[in-house]
C-alpha cells in the first residue's frame, strides 16, 4: 500500500509542474493536434511546450504521431493520459461544487 501511496506521490509531482495539467485538459478535448496548434492556444513558448510534451510522453500520458509523407507530428493522449484528465476533470468538478 506504501507502494500506490508513492506513486501517487510520484505522479502528482511531476503533473504539479506548471503547464502539465493544461496539456492534458487542452489534449483531452482538441483529441489529436499538432505543436503549433497547442503553442497558439495555451500560448506557450516552443522551448517549454517541447519540454511538457517530452515529459508527459515518457510518462505514457500522450502519444506522438509522426506523419511519413510530411513529417508533421500530432499529439494525442494515451488511454492512460485521458483516464488521467478525466480524472482530473471529475476533481475539478467536485471541488467547484463543494459546499
Amino acid at each position: 500500500m506504501l507502494q500506490t501511496y508513492q506513486m501517487l506521490f510520484e505522479m502528482m509531482e511531476k503533473l504539479g509542474k506548471k503547464w502539465a495539467v493544461p496539456l492534458l485538459i487542452f489534449l483531452l478535448f482538441y483529441e489529436q493536434t499538432t505543436f503549433s496548434i497547442i503553442k497558439k492556444q495555451l500560448k506557450m513558448t516552443s522551448r517549454v511546450l517541447s519540454r511538457k510534451l517530452k515529459l508527459l510522453e515518457t510518462l505514457g500520458l500522450i502519444e506522438k504521431a509522426v506523419v511519413d509523407s510530411t513529417g508533421k507530428a500530432y499529439y494525442s493522449l494515451s488511454d492512460k493520459g485521458k483516464k488521467l484528465s478525466q480524472m482530473m476533470l471529475e476533481l475539478g468538478e467536485a471541488v467547484r461544487n463543494f459546499p
